[in-house]
């Protein structure tokens, strides 16, 4: 069951990678949640919610994923970047800012990758 889990994550993330190279410009997005993506996010969502995953991209290559439970009539299309970093930082654990902060400096190769 871990190795499923492990499968899902490194899906999501291949299509994270995906969608970042194909908006350079931006560096958070939200999309809904992939089950089984997160260890520690079991079940449906709370009555009128949805899950959703929210990643960042410290650098182009670095990223950071975090579950949040969101209502269902939100439009994601409409939020922002910082929506999004606001949500993030909301749904993630203490120390996250620290997290991104020591992604930010990571000296990776071209074309590498630390998810």
């Amino acid at each position: 069951m871990k190795n499923e889990g492990i499968r899902v994550a490194e899906i999501a993330m291949a299509g994270d990678g995906s969608w970042f190279d194909k908006h350079p410009e931006r560096r958070l997005r939200i999309r809904a949640m992939i089950p089984g993506e997160f260890d520690d996010v079991l079940g449906q969502a709370p009555v009128g919610m949805t899950w959703r995953t929210i990643v960042l991209e410290a650098q182009p290559g670095a990223r950071s994923r975090q579950a949040i439970a969101l209502p269902l009539a939100t439009d994601i299309d409409a939020l922002g970047d910082g929506d999004l970093f606001n949500l993030f930082l909301q749904a993630a654990p203490p120390g996250a800012r620290d997290v991104i902060a020591s992604m930010r400096k990571v000296k990776l190769p071209p074309g590498g990758e630390a998810n």
